[in-house]
């Protein structure tokens, strides 16, 4: 019997940086605040508000990239992705639609079946950006609440090439760009607070 259908698998990953304050602001990132306690005009997006970028944003997201074997773009921009999201206070997100800060790179992971026991996983890009906020669904008060305290928090977005076959590939993929990530101290992929996801 053929096979009818064939896997293939790309994936965005998202990863919190280890900074100890925002991409664009001096306020605290640290997980587990009171709600809205970490937060200014320029991470909820109050009019005349202008960012600034952390210099450790920048020093990360290069350093990720020459570990994962990308070339690092010379010159790079922000973007204002326009859309709406409730936990999104300016109505657009500050990220590197265009020109991202890292591309063409790939992650080697073990692969069983091929002669170098290797397989190439292709990073397409990665870029800068930063989070959004958090909500919170009561269902108790019928109701949902909003935590800014995440809007602005530093991340990378990890754009691979739809390489991947099936789940062992991607588990060990996973696995590999967290393992890169930790060693650097560009962040401490705690899947529980949602530092890698």
């Amino acid at each position: 019997m053929s096979k009818q259908y064939e896997t293939v698998i790309g994936l965005e990953v998202h990863v919190e940086l280890a900074t100890k304050t925002k991409i664009f602001c001096g306020c605290s990132t640290a997980f587990g605040a009171g709600p809205n306690t970490q937060t200014c005009p320029v991470c909820t997006g109050m009019p005349g508000s202008l960012p600034v970028l952390n210099k450790q944003v920048l020093e990360y997201a290069i350093a990720v990239g020459l570990a994962t074997n990308c070339d690092i773009t010379r010159y790079a921009k922000f973007d204002r992705k326009n859309y709406f999201y409730p936990d999104n206070p300016q109505n657009y997100q500050i990220s590197q639609l265009y020109l991202p800060i890292c591309r063409n790179g790939y992650v080697e992971i073990d692969a069983a079946g091929r002669p170098s026991g290797k397989k190439r996983i292709g990073i397409h890009e990665i870029h800068m950006e930063e989070d959004a906020g958090k909500l919170i669904h009561d269902e108790n008060e019928g109701c949902t609440l909003v935590d800014y305290n995440r809007s602005g928090v530093p991340l990378i977005e990890i754009v691979s090439e739809p390489d991947m076959r099936d789940a062992e590939e991607v588990i060990d993929y996973l696995d590999k760009l967290r393992l890169i990530i930790r060693y650097l101290g560009a962040s401490d992929c705690k899947l529980q607070e949602g530092s890698m996801r």
